[in-house]
């Protein structure tokens, strides 16, 4: 059960009141507009026969707008303790306000069977209600990351490019946990449209202190084999933010996703937050005052 209210309170963190002002100075129709819009995929499997839809936010700014997007990815629904159908996978609001003070438009989408997005949600199987071993996690590796892939590129090709920006325009990815891990993977597969990566406590799989050494070392393969192939397909800059006191990736996690990444030739910042008051490290991403010297820098540069 703390299990449980933990993610529960972890993720809500991240919720938005779409429509709604993020706070007293921020209000929509004068700062943000906000479009709830759709792409979609066919998909034939085991598991869904025909047409999804993938309901993706867009957050523009109504003042100075650099018409430059940022592809924000969510995370995953930690083994399903969570419903995949839970609507708390918005951006933080801290992360909405940033980017949209700064003039991004934010574009969020949600993916296959994840909240209001339609198909079957195939990116892991609940292990915590034990249909599954960290194993049987791992081995879904191939396929869920495909899916997030496709997902991600039907976004991109259908609401970004030619619609919100020119079809020779880049744009900068960002995401947290699955979600920054997935952003890295993306630069890797398109590396021509992505201009630079914003990491927060990215993994695909969590690597903890809690699971057996073997299973560890299985899961934290599984990530680095696959980082190191996306690095040597992209030169796209990055910066990697995480943070102490997180459950899902012990501080050594990181460190060796980084080195697998650099090795390979890519190109990475590193920003560990040692001190800080959230509840979880994992939730770095969701208080920008953490880390918005560091990216405003990484912005900077990226110009």
């Amino acid at each position: 059960m703390r299990i449980f209210i933990f993610i529960v309170f972890l993720f809500s963190t991240a919720v938005v009141a779409h429509g709604q002002a993020l706070d007293a100075d921020f209000i929509h129709g004068r700062d943000y507009t906000f479009d709830r819009t759709v792409a979609r995929r066919t998909v034939h499997d085991a598991d869904d026969n025909g047409t999804i839809k993938l309901v993706t936010y867009i957050y523009r700014p109504l003042k100075n707008d650099r018409h430059e997007v940022i592809l924000f990815s969510h995370g995953s629904t930690a083994g399903m303790i969570r419903s995949p159908k839970e609507p708390v996978d918005g951006p933080p609001p801290s992360l909405v306000r940033f980017f949209i003070s700064r003039g991004y438009t934010l574009v969020a989408p949600r993916r296959r069977g994840r909240a209001e997005s339609t198909g079957t949600y195939v990116e892991e199987c609940a292990y915590y209600l034990g249909q599954c071993t960290l194993l049987q996690q791992v081995a879904l590796t191939d396929r869920s990351l495909r899916e997030a892939l496709l997902d991600s590129n039907a976004v991109i090709d259908q609401l970004i490019l030619g619609r919100l920006v020119t079809r020779q325009a880049k744009i900068i990815l960002c995401g947290i946990s699955r979600g920054g891990f997935l952003s890295l993977m993306l630069a890797g597969e398109r590396p021509a449209i992505v201009k630079g990566v914003i990491n927060f406590s990215g993994g695909w799989h969590s690597v903890t202190d809690k699971y057996p050494p073997a299973d560890n070392q299985k899961r934290l393969e599984s990530q680095t084999v696959r980082l190191a192939r996306a690095a040597k397909q992209t030169k796209a800059p990055s910066i990697w933010i995480y943070a102490a006191r997180d459950p899902f990736y012990n501080e050594t996690a990181p460190r060796d996703f980084l080195k697998a990444w650099r090795e390979a030739g890519g190109v990475a910042e590193y920003f560990f937050v040692t001190d800080h008051s959230l509840p979880s490290g994992h939730a770095v991403g969701t208080e920008s005052s953490l880390w918005a010297s560091q990216i405003d820098e990484f912005l900077k540069r990226l110009n």
